[in-house]
């Protein structure tokens, strides 16, 4: 299996250990003067790292149950290593940084959270660990400063903690604001500005394509969008009314084409206010019309600007550093993103009506500025999690 053995070794009766320099990698001497990073993901946040900020290709390994690649950039080698089967105790003794991709939403993922720290010591020559974190999803997450402080050196190797959701922990030295990103581990397809066509017209005005639940928002957002359908406003909606963790290829067909057929897409809020959705959209040049409500009541934290993603270059369309903004959406509300904010779906006939009366010329402005926002967010990404690794192997 070559250079990716490195990382994670498959053996003859199928099961998985610890990997092992390859011949080319030991004599290699620009191999020795890198620094070396795995980075280990149990989770689609890892993928969205993987494949979507770094660029990172992949190769199916060990019968199809872990994805693996290897990238070089500036000083450092990275291998990836994603699959439910991966295990602290493949993990080569002499690795010096690592970043764990794992989740942190329930009580059963974080004792898996916290079986991996309590490995962490036993890697003596580890310099630098960072954690890439699905957080719970009502934003309080003390629970993981008690599982740092509980495992002893652990604790001092956690360099950095990128956490999704509007976080109250975020303070611009050791935790930091990640986005949920899209559907990666749904096999979202990583898609290029150059595949989009700017100028032609869309067939739908909008799309809802997601579960409906009693109680939610959303069977206003569906009655709304009955009415509007009625009056010619033609966007494309399909309900279910179970919702199901991993979609089929021909639903995410279904989904992804409802996306690049539209120029809104509706993300109404669910357990949280984030969604895949709203990044989903804008992969796809679809606007995303966003609920701008907190359904935990605990996710509207302020935090300065500047603490939110460390060492990413901010823009004139930034808000000022050091300016405070509260949650939820703070990351997106921070860069400014050019999406659509609703506090009740009573507002979308006007934005529906707007629609209508705009050019097609505005509309492929639009179409081409919000592309351009995503291409350059996710550079924004990129430079801010690399920033953090300099500093990390700084050490």
């Amino acid at each position: 299996c070559g250079c990716l053995c490195f990382a994670v070794a498959v053996k003859e009766d199928g099961s998985l250990g610890q990997g092992r320099r390859s011949d080319d990698e030991a004599t290699d001497e620009a191999f020795k003067t890198r620094r070396h990073l795995e980075i280990w993901s149990l989770t689609g946040a890892g993928l969205y790292l993987w494949s979507h900020i770094i660029g990172g290709e992949l190769t199916s390994s060990a019968g199809g149950r872990l994805s693996v690649g290897q990238k070089v950039i500036g000083s450092w080698h990275m291998r990836f290593a994603n699959g439910k089967d991966l295990s602290p105790s493949y993990i080569r003794p002499d690795t010096e940084f690592l970043v764990l991709a794992l989740n942190g939403r329930s009580d059963a993922t974080r004792a898996t959270l916290l079986h991996w720290l309590n490995q962490l010591p036993s890697l003596t020559q580890l310099k630098g660990v960072g954690l890439l974190l699905i957080g719970s999803e009502n934003c309080r997450n003390d629970w993981l400063l008690s599982q740092l402080s509980s495992v002893g050196r652990a604790d001092n190797l956690v360099k950095c903690v990128w956490m999704t959701y509007d976080h109250k922990l975020a303070d611009g030295h050791r935790f930091f604001q990640w986005p949920l990103g899209v559907a990666a581990y749904r096999n979202f397809p990583v898609q290029a500005v150059a595949e989009f066509s700017l100028s032609q017209p869309r067939p739908y005005r909008c799309n809802f394509l997601g579960t409906v639940y009693d109680g939610s928002s959303r069977k206003e957002l569906r009655t709304i969008l009955n009415s509007a359908n009625e009056d010619g406003l033609v966007c494309f909606v399909k309900i279910r009314t179970k919702w199901v963790p991993h979609e089929k290829a021909d639903s995410m067909e279904l989904y992804t084409r409802a996306l690049k057929n539209s120029d809104l897409t509706l993300c109404p809020v669910g357990q949280n206010a984030e969604s895949y959705r709203i990044y989903e959209a804008m992969a796809m040049g679809s606007v995303p019309v966003i609920e701008d409500v907190d359904p935990t009541h605990s996710c509207q934290n302020p935090v300065r600007s500047d603490h939110l993603l460390p060492f990413h270059l901010a823009t004139t369309r930034d808000i000022p550093s050091g300016q405070e903004v509260q949650g939820p959406h703070r990351l997106l509300k921070s860069l400014r993103a050019p999406v659509i904010f609703v506090k009740s779906w009573s507002e979308l006939p006007a934005i529906l009506q707007k629609e209508k009366s705009m050019s097609l010329k505005e509309i492929s402005e639009r179409r081409a500025h919000i592309l351009q926002w995503y291409k350059e967010f996710l550079a924004t990404l990129n430079s801010s999690f690399m920033g953090s690794l300099n500093s990390m192997g700084d050490v």
